[in-house]
């Protein structure tokens, strides 16, 4: 056994020694890049778990909105929607000056959007969605995502329009004219930018006039639609039924 005692003390001293050698310290960019390589390659779980680990290895870094940005992009791209809109907005709490804070802003209301269900369900993300394209319009008027966040915005509105114009649809079906012409009167004044759902309103209010025997008012509907849509493919329904009162 004796005769092995020097072997031993030999492995144990250069094991002591190998272990007091300073470790390389690996510097926020080459993790940076490391992390971005990931992210490329649509590793985004592997990318994601990389950028949170150097949001506490580097706090004080320089980088530290990027990295923040990136971490948020890989949950919005696994479709972690909510919590990629927690995280950009804590790049724009945080770091108000970055050069990231529109293009936060964007994602946050792409974030709602994509959580944005049909229009028959509850649109409380759309509504969300709302408010941030119109915080980025209103905050950066000049930036580049403009055109598409007016485009996404115009999308929500549309979507909301028509939820409105299909509860119209049905107290219409259900006989409740009252009611229709209340959804349809706040369709109008709210969803003006909404051409479509307006004209669709428009000869929707006229027919439910109708039925309530309103004619003085369906007459004044009528001609308004026509004046306004005359050559709409629904125009000729207009004037048959504007034809139909005045024979009457």
């Amino acid at each position: 056994m004796l005769r092995f005692l020097p072997f031993l003390l030999a492995a144990l001293m250069a094991v002591a020694c190998s272990s007091n050698k300073p470790r390389r310290i690996v510097t926020v960019d080459e993790a940076m890049s490391k992390s971005m390589r990931a992210f490329h390659k649509e590793r985004y779980f592997d990318a994601a778990d990389r950028f949170a680990q150097m949001s506490i290895d580097y706090a004080g870094s320089a980088l530290m909105d990027s990295i923040t940005f990136m971490e948020a992009e890989c949950q919005f791209q696994l479709k972690e929607y909510l919590l990629a809109a927690e995280l950009f907005e804590e790049l724009i709490s945080r770091y108000p000056r970055s050069h990231l804070v529109d293009q936060s802003r964007f994602r946050v209301a792409e974030s709602y959007y994509e959580l944005s269900p049909v229009y028959g369900l509850d649109q409380s993300f759309t509504y969300q969605a709302i408010d941030e394209y119109q915080s980025l319009l209103d905050d950066f008027p000049d930036s580049e995502l403009r055109e598409e966040a007016e485009n996404r915005l115009n999308a929500c509105r549309y979507k909301l329009a028509l939820k409105d114009f299909k509860n119209a649809q049905l107290y219409y079906r259900m006989t409740e004219y009252e009611a229709c012409l209340n959804y349809i009167d706040d369709a109008v004044e709210t969803w003006y930018d909404q051409p479509e759902i307006v004209e669709r309103t428009l000869l929707l209010k006229a027919r439910c006039q109708v039925r309530m025997k309103r004619m003085v008012d369906a007459r004044a509907t009528l001609r308004d639609y026509l004046e306004r849509y005359p050559d709409n493919v629904r125009a000729a329904d207009a004037r048959e039924l504007l034809q139909d009162i005045a024979n009457d």
